[in-house]
């Protein structure tokens, strides 16, 4: 059976891959081997690496890249160095047939310049997507020029791979993997949510806000803006607040103490460390919009028919569908855009419309295919630039 070893980093790049595992886990063809590192070990963000047990995988190799809970730059350039070892003792061991990497973090990044270095075909979801002042769009591109096979979400990312120099064979439109749980598995309803979670029975606000590379020591002062903002429209309207905490990059630790000390002056406020993928789907779903600078309101929300306010540069040039209003680092810009998201019937109705252009929910299934059928052989291993 061919060997296909997956990097799983963060709960959200986790959520993402799931579907994946488990075709590959259903092959005959194939053997998974999931290789766990970065955020799933941090207690601090409740050791998600147990979510992934839970859910009935074997867990091959732990890699601790020595990430801490309030990481500076300095930190993240140590834990991708501690990770290139980490993944080289492993890879070494275990030779998998193909490494599996997911988008753009660290953690990534560090698998794959250990597998290419080694001579391992690097098979990379998600190439080509965008961002602006983010180190992660810098590593996603460098990942898509070590990687051999390229799997990517949208025609525009499609697009950008094969401007980067990658041969047309290697590159394959599949959509994205989110939408594989969101169309294929039935989602919890509001009501058992509130059942669950002991929330309200009002009407949600979702807010999601990681911090950006570039602007990490105004993380602390952004946020205070956006939760300002949303406590705002949030009283006028009698809505509940859900926060979930960000990713662990720096600025990270500083966004965290906003939402704790936040929690202490509101009462319609719920905050979550991290929560089961199908629950956070089901809550996205059940919220009347979702706020802050995550990817997953640009891919997840248009096919659940959910408002996005998408704040600030993390996400700017990212393929949009029409749930998306953008707002700058301005309170006033923010209210107006969660009063159009809650209130602007024309722009509801449109966003109900559920159109996206990440895909139809059988992503896993075509990457499960190419991984079984592709040839591994001297013409993969040897790269050619097209220009």
């Amino acid at each position: 059976m061919r060997k296909i070893a997956v990097v799983t980093g963060t709960r959200a790049e986790y959520s993402y891959l799931r579907p994946l595992m488990r075709k590959i886990n259903e092959s005959s063809e194939l053997k998974l081997l999931v290789y766990v590192t970065g955020m799933h070990l941090l207690k601090e963000y409740g050791n998600t690496i147990d979510e992934i047990i839970k859910d009935g995988f074997k867990i091959d190799k732990k890699i601790d890249m020595m990430m801490k809970f309030d990481n500076t730059l300095y930190d993240m350039a140590i834990s991708i160095g501690q990770g290139i070892c980490g993944f080289a003792n492993v890879l070494k061991e275990d030779k998998p047939d193909i490494l599996i990497v997911f988008g753009d973090r660290v953690e990534a990044f560090a698998a794959a310049i250990a597998a290419a270095a080694m001579g391992i075909p690097i098979g990379h979801i998600n190439g080509g997507d965008v961002g602006q002042g983010e180190i992660d769009n810098d590593l996603r591109h460098a990942i898509t020029k070590l990687s051999h096979l390229h799997f990517t979400a949208s025609n525009k990312s499609t697009e950008r791979v094969l401007k980067l120099g990658e041969e047309k064979w290697r590159v394959f439109h599949v959509g994205s993997l989110s939408l594989d749980t969101i169309f294929n598995i039935q989602l919890l309803s509001k009501m058992d949510l509130c059942k669950k979670y002991s929330l309200k029975d009002k009407n949600l606000i979702l807010l999601l806000y990681h911090p950006n590379r570039i602007e990490w020591v105004e993380a602390a002062d952004q946020m205070k803006l956006v939760v300002n903002a949303v406590a705002t429209v949030a009283a006028e309207n009698d809505l509940e607040i859900i926060i979930l905490y960000p990713n662990a990059y720096p600025g990270g630790a500083q966004i965290i103490g906003v939402i704790r000390e936040f929690l202490k002056t509101e009462k319609n406020v719920k905050i979550f460390e991290n929560l089961p993928h199908i629950d956070y789907l089901s809550l996205l779903k059940a919220s009347s919009v979702f706020i802050g600078n995550s990817s997953s309101g640009i891919i997840e929300a248009p096919s659940l028919g959910v408002p996005y306010v998408c704040i600030g540069t993390r996400q700017l040039n990212r393929e949009r569908a029409n749930n998306v209003i953008d707002v700058g680092y301005n309170k006033k810009e923010i209210i107006e855009g969660l009063r159009k998201a809650l209130f602007d019937v024309t722009f509801i109705n449109l966003v109900k419309k559920r159109e996206s252009p990440y895909g139809d929910g059988k992503t896993s299934e075509k990457i499960v295919k190419i991984l079984s059928e592709i040839q591994i052989n001297k013409d993969l291993m040897q790269k050619k630039l097209t220009y």
